[in-house]
């Protein structure tokens, strides 16, 4: 879909006993949405601030104000007019009342802009001086983009994939012909892979599949990152297009691959401000918020050495000072304090959830499940099975104990039915293959799997014979190779087949003494 859309208010979902919960009427965050609004800016903000009010109740109304005060001082008279009808819709129709008169002079404004560039481009062009058509292109495309692009036409079903954002995007790559230089074709990859997430967030808060818009920007990204522009330029591009990886991979449920790209993002992504006219950091996600990210899909896919050496002992460790509390939950994993760990972590849940990245719904999950739902998951998972490892057998009951269901729509639930809901979130990962082990549903303990030490020491003199043995075949295969002269000749100067040249043929290795 190519208007720009809010998501609608979604029923309320009960909250699933073996992970977290759907991010729907959350508890209030922890940070304050005055100062949290003012790290963000550009098209992406009003978006922010109508997830965080579907999604938050206690912040609905503030959140409304904010985001219709936002939109009405951009250009996109459509955002600007969803954004009123979402207010309507969470029944605050007292402010979600649009300004008539607002909308008419705007749309009246953006129609002159947009002839004036229309006839601007058409005279570069027939003047044919590149330089003068790629900027006019470029003044369309970010008119384009401001204004949120054409409406489609009812008519013509073709008309909307050039409409809205995409008539943006489409109008960014019209640049590539009259690009002549590196920085021209950087700058023009900068300004796509922004279109492109703005594409995306817009799908994705309509309900629409956003992988293609994703895909866009992961290619687009490689690109950036190989863009043959000077060294000194180049420094300020690799931070972006690999944080903007990053995000696309998470977007798409690759946490391990969205996990390399936050890790191998440079810390100067921190300082190295707009660049050629965008500033992702604002924009789209601050290197507060890369920490978040990676540091959640490490803990859920990486093993407890690679979180020692790859984050806590890497260059990400400068991402993880500006979240403290992501530092501390990722060292409570990798020190075997995994309830310390999760406790930790859900004190953020609300906060995390309210993200438009880590909150937006999972593509390959069901309704309400959210990408920070599925990561939560993942590391618990992942503690219940590091601590199940310590032991040959664990009752449910003390797993229950160690590892209470997180965020219980009861606060008073019992160890009886905290203990049942053990069993069925054990039961699920041993038929998933995450857990090797046995349940003992009549005694309420899980087992682990006997290890016969002395059939594993068989099995591994075995494997070492065999390896001995097949060094030995190889080094008497090369000794009957030598002996019947079948050895590859090399030159006295480490040429094979002599010293090219000067005439001068090369003798043969001697292998046989």
């Amino acid at each position: 879909m190519a208007s720009n859309g809010i998501e609608s208010p979604p029923k309320r979902v009960k909250h699933e006993s073996s992970s977290t919960a759907g991010n729907f009427n959350l508890a209030p965050p922890t940070f304050d949405l005055d100062i949290w609004a003012t790290h963000y800016e550009g098209a992406l903000l009003p978006l922010r601030l109508s997830h965080v009010a579907i999604h938050c109740p206690t912040l609905a109304r503030q959140a409304m104000t904010m985001a219709i005060s936002t939109a009405k001082e951009g250009k996109d008279v459509r955002l600007y007019t969803r954004i009123c009808e979402l207010a309507d819709q969470l029944g605050f129709s007292d402010i979600g009342t649009p300004d008539e008169e607002h909308i008419a002079k705007q749309e009246e404004g953006n129609r002159r802009q947009l002839s004036k560039l229309e006839s601007e481009l058409r005279g570069y062009k027939n003047n044919l001086i590149r330089e003068s058509i790629r900027m006019g292109q470029e003044d369309m495309a970010n008119h384009q983009l401001a204004t949120g692009g054409p409406l489609p036409d009812p008519a013509n079903p073709l008309s909307t994939n050039a409409a809205g954002y995409n008539a943006a995007y489409q109008a960014f790559g019209k640049m590539r012909d009259y690009c002549t230089t590196p920085t021209h074709m950087a700058s023009m990859n900068l300004r796509l892979i922004y279109t492109a997430i703005l594409q995306a967030v817009s799908m994705q808060q309509l309900g629409s599949s956003a992988g293609t818009n994703w895909n866009n920007v992961l290619s687009t990204s490689s690109r950036l990152r190989t863009s043959g522009v000077k060294e000194e330029e180049q420094i300020k591009l690799t931070p972006i297009a690999t944080a903007m990886s990053g995000i696309a991979q998470l977007s798409q449920g690759n946490y391990r691959d969205a996990a390399a790209a936050f890790l191998a993002t440079p810390k100067e992504y921190n300082t190295i401000g707009p660049v050629h006219g965008a500033d992702f950091g604002r924009a789209v996600a601050s290197a507060n918020d890369i920490a978040i990210y990676g540091g959640l899909c490490s803990l859920a896919t990486l093993s407890r050495q690679e979180l020692i050496d790859l984050v806590l002992g890497g260059n990400f460790r400068a991402f993880l000072e500006l979240e403290p509390h992501m530092r501390k939950a990722i060292s409570l994993y990798t020190t075997a304090k995994y309830q310390a760990c999760l406790d930790t972590l859900r004190r953020y849940y609300s906060d995390w959830s309210l993200d438009i990245f880590l909150g937006a719904q999972a593509m390959s999950a069901r309704h309400g499940v959210s990408h920070v739902d599925l990561l939560f998951a993942r590391i618990r998972e992942k503690s219940i099975t590091a601590y199940f490892s310590s032991f040959s057998q664990v009752s449910l009951s003390a797993l229950a104990t160690t590892f209470p269901p997180a965020l219980s729509s009861s606060s008073s639930s019992s160890s009886s039915s905290a203990a049942a809901m053990m069993e069925e979130e054990v039961l699920r990962m041993i038929e998933t293959k995450q857990l090797d082990a046995r349940l003992d549903v009549v005694k309420g303990v899980l087992v682990a799997p006997r290890k016969e030490a002395r059939s594993a020491a068989h099995e591994e003199a075995k494997r070492v014979a065999e390896e001995v043995e097949r060094t030995l075949l190889l080094r008497l295969h090369r000794v009957n190779v030598s002996l019947a002269g079948l050895g590859v000749p090399k030159g006295k100067g480490g040429n094979w087949g002599g010293e090219v040249g000067n005439g001068v043929g090369g003798g043969w290795r001697d292998y046989g003494g």
